[in-house]
């Protein structure tokens, strides 16, 4: 009489018999960053007018992107610092961006309106003449391709409007300088939109990351 034994042996080699072992895969986690949430205190935004053109407008609590404000265009700059490093919330150097994503809440819709990465530094003190008469889509000043776009639509149920930032964020993880964004309008009607100076915080731009710690190869 005979019997037939199976064991089942797991990421072991033993007398010829190979075992094919599967590495779980890499985590995924989600940072965000929002001026007053958990202790984040690194927006820098503004908007600097045409009209205006030596007049800091960081404190407004709300911003607006027209090219023809009142006969002047007016731009919107934003930027989150202090987004990458090695402490807990932030994105570790190198790490594989899988997606990220720019919202904002709009309370005037308008025209539609590009999101181009800025290629030159601002600071809060930005004002139409400091950056050198506005901002410019020419590959200098700001890139050439918009990272994302709204219609300037605001739907009745919701001000929310998400930009996918995937790419520009990833290539800040990588190494590049972070110069945060312009909002430039296609038109004469003006989108606005709250800044990290509004009062109700979740109103306040936030940008959300999804992230795997498994460094980009």
């Amino acid at each position: 009489m005979s019997s037939v034994i199976k064991t089942v042996f797991t990421g072991v080699a033993l007398a010829g018999l190979t075992c094919q072992c599967i590495s779980a895969p890499p985590k995924s986690r989600t940072v965000s960053f929002q001026e007053g949430a958990n202790g984040y205190a690194g927006t820098v935004d503004t908007e600097i007018w045409a009209l205006a053109t030596t007049t800091i407008l960081a404190a407004n609590p709300n911003a607006s992107s027209d090219s023809n404000n009142d006969g002047g265009e007016s731009q919107v700059l934003l930027r989150f610092d202090d987004i990458i490093g090695d402490q807990k919330g932030q994105i570790n150097p190198h790490a594989r961006v899988i997606s990220a994503k720019l919202l904002v809440s709009a309370f005037d819709q308008g025209d539609t309106v590009n999101l181009h990465r800025m290629l030159v530094p601002f600071d809060r003190a930005a004002t139409w003449n400091s950056v050198v008469a506005g901002i410019s889509a020419d590959g200098f000043e700001a890139s050439r391709h918009k990272d994302s776009f709204t219609f300037g639509k605001i739907s009745a149920n919701a001000s929310e409007i998400v930009f996918d930032v995937t790419d520009t964020v990833q290539s800040w993880v990588n190494g590049d300088d972070n110069h945060g964004w312009a909002f430039l309008n296609t038109g004469g009607n003006g989108w606005d939109f709250y800044t990290s100076e509004a009062e109700i915080l979740s109103q306040r731009p936030k940008l959300v990351v999804e992230l795997s710690d498994a460094p980009v190869h």
